[in-house]
């Protein structure tokens, strides 16, 4: 976990291009069935900072809100293809993450956790889901509160972390290995963490959040969404929110502001294997 490994260039660039086929084919998904997605996260700061990939970003992120992500769901329960898996924490034992990847199958993207779960991670597309959250800021506080403590339990119910932190990992291992001994299963957590998450889904709220990344407490307000906007990653036209400069300077700050060239990279998996691709 602590490795800081650096891609070379060519296998940074033939990752990204790979990445791009799979956002694609997102994209056609999206279109045929009428769904709307945003790109987010560093994808959305590229697309507004560099007209395309962060040049030493190594993945794609986007967003869709909850009823939306139902529907892709559904869709991909039964019309995937040979060619992709689609992974959320309920449909994979294992995978314990709280959003959803589309994955491309016979790739290899093998990070640190890879031996602790049962499936082979593939090259892949982030898709993060916005959630309700009720107006009313103490009910909020709860449901926020009961969220993330859900989403810590369900990564820690299966994975055993390491961190640069003494406090934190030992915090860490011990939620991990308390988790172990008590009488619920990993599955059941996740339950409970999604039903959470959808707790509003059919109420009418002003604000949503996106819970796996709730260490950043990232709410935001339905508006700044709505309607979409469109703008060019690289060649792809893609959706945008309504007002990116809310949203990306509610995660970043001064978004527009380079990092030092020292923190310009991303490290590199433990293993990586394009296949045929």
């Amino acid at each position: 976990m602590f490795k800081s490994k650096r891609y070379d260039d060519e296998t940074l660039k033939h990752l990204q291009e790979v990445q791009i086929m799979i956002f694609k084919d997102f994209i056609k998904i999206c279109e045929e069935n009428d769904l709307d997605y945003y790109v987010y996260g560093g994808t959305l700061l590229g697309t507004i900072r560099h007209g395309g990939f962060i040049p030493w970003d190594d993945d794609i992120d986007v967003i869709m809100f909850r009823k939306e992500f139902d529907k892709l769901n559904k869709i991909m329960e039964t019309n995937l293809d040979e060619k992709y898996d689609f992974y959320n924490c309920l449909n994979e034992k294992t995978y314990f993450y709280t959003f959803a990847r589309l994955t491309l199958k016979d790739t290899l993207f093998e990070e640190w956790w890879a031996n602790q779960v049962e499936y082979i991670p593939n090259i892949f597309i982030d898709i993060f889901i916005l959630d309700n959250i009720p107006n009313n800021k103490i009910k909020r506080f709860f449901h926020m509160t009961t969220s993330f403590l859900l989403n810590q339990f369900t990564m820690y119910s299966y994975i055993k972390y390491e961190n640069f932190s003494k406090l934190k990992k030992n915090i860490q291992q011990i939620a991990y290995y308390l988790l172990k001994i008590l009488p619920i299963s990993p599955q059941k957590i996740k339950e409970k963490c999604i039903k959470s998450y959808e707790k509003y889904k059919d109420i009418e709220c002003s604000h949503v959040c996106d819970f796996p990344a709730m260490c950043q407490m990232p709410i935001y307000d339905k508006k700044d969404w709505l309607p979409i906007k469109k703008a060019k990653f690289e060649s792809i036209d893609v959706n945008i929110p309504n007002n990116p400069d809310k949203i990306l300077s509610r995660i970043y700050g001064d978004y527009m502001k380079l990092p030092p060239k020292e923190s310009r990279f991303r490290p590199s998996p433990e293993k990586i294997d394009f296949g045929k691709y």
